[in-house]
C-alpha cells in the first residue's frame, strides 16, 4: 500500500496515484454526491479528523460500494480503502488520519453503477507521521488488539444507528523515534478491520499507517432487531484479533 511521496501533491496525483489506482476511470469532481469534511488547519497533525458522507441513502438501486481516502503528502498516501454495504443504511464514515505536510486530502467514492466521484480538500498540518506516540510504546503494546464498540445517541428515523469502533494499536509508521533508545521503530500498523452484524457484512476497512494510532471509525448500520456486532482486525505483523459485542434492539424515533 505504501508509495513514496517525493513530489508535490498535484504531481503525486496526476503522475502516480491516479494512474495507479484509477487508470481508466472518469473521476467526477464536486460535492454533489459525496461531501468530504476536514479541517483547513489541523490542531494535531497526528490525529486529524476527516469524514465522508454521501448525499443519498444506501439502497439496492443505488449505493456507495467503496471509498478511497488519500493523504497525498504522506509517505503512504493511500490512507484506506473502505468497502461499504447496503446494510449500513448510509454511506457516512469518519476517522482520524496522520498528515505529514501541507497536502490535499482526497476521497473517491465508487458507486454500484461504476461512477467514481471525487472531492478534494487542502489541509495545513505537518509532522503527523513522525510525531511520537501519545502513550509509551511498551504500555501501548500491553493493550494492543483491545476493542471497544458503542452506539452513539438514539436510533434514527430511517432505522439506522451511529456506531463507533475503536481498536487499541500504536499504528507505528516506521518514522517515529523510540523516546528511550532514540532509534527509529519499525513500521507496525493495522491492515484490516472487518465489521459484521449478525454475520452480515457491514463494512471492511483496508488501512495503512496514515490512519492515526488507536484507529477509530464512526459509521452507520441498521440494528433494528438487535443482535451481535463481530469485529475482526489484523495488522502488518500477522497478528489478528476478534471480538463480539451485544447490540440491544431499539425502536426508531
Amino acid at each position: 500500500m505504501g508509495v513514496a511521496a517525493a513530489e508535490s501533491s498535484i504531481d503525486i496525483w496526476t503522475t502516480l496515484l491516479k494512474p495507479k489506482y484509477f487508470p481508466d476511470a472518469i473521476l467526477i469532481e464536486g460535492s454533489g454526491v459525496i461531501e468530504l469534511t476536514s479541517p483547513y488547519r489541523a490542531e494535531d497533525a497526528a490525529v486529524t479528523p476527516v469524514s465522508v458522507r454521501a448525499s443519498f441513502p444506501q439502497s439496492t438501486g443505488r449505493f456507495v460500494k467503496t471509498i478511497y481516502m488519500f493523504v497525498e503528502g504522506n509517505p503512504q498516501p493511500l490512507a484506506g480503502i473502505f468497502h461499504l454495504t447496503k446494510e449500513m443504511g448510509r454511506a457516512d464514515l469518519a476517522m482520524r488520519v496522520r498528515v505529514d505536510k501541507y497536502t490535499n486530502v482526497r476521497a473517491i467514492a465508487v458507486l454500484n453503477n461504476g461512477e467514481h466521484h471525487m472531492v478534494t480538500n487542502f489541509v495545513k498540518a505537518s509532522g503527523g507521521c513522525s510525531a511520537p506516540l501519545s502513550a509509551d510504546y511498551s504500555t501501548a503494546m500491553q493493550s494492543i488488539g483491545g476493542m471497544k464498540f458503542k452506539i452513539i445517541g438514539d436510533r434514527n428515523a430511517d432505522e439506522t444507528a451511529v456506531a463507533q469502533f475503536m481498536l487499541s494499536h500504536p499504528n507505528v509508521t516506521g518514522m517515529q523515534k523510540d523516546q528511550k533508545t532514540q532509534l527509529i521503530r519499525p513500521a507496525h500498523y493495522v491492515e484490516s478491520v472487518e465489521i459484521f452484524f449478525n454475520d452480515t457484512h457491514v463494512m471492511t476497512a483496508q488501512t495503512g499507517f496514515s490512519i492515526s494510532a488507536d484507529p477509530s471509525f464512526r459509521f452507520f448500520f441498521k440494528p433494528v432487531k438487535g443482535g451481535k456486532i463481530r469485529a475482526i482486525a489484523s495488522d502488518s505483523k500477522g497478528n489478528s484479533w476478534t471480538q463480539t459485542f451485544d447490540v440491544e434492539a431499539g425502536r426508531s424515533l
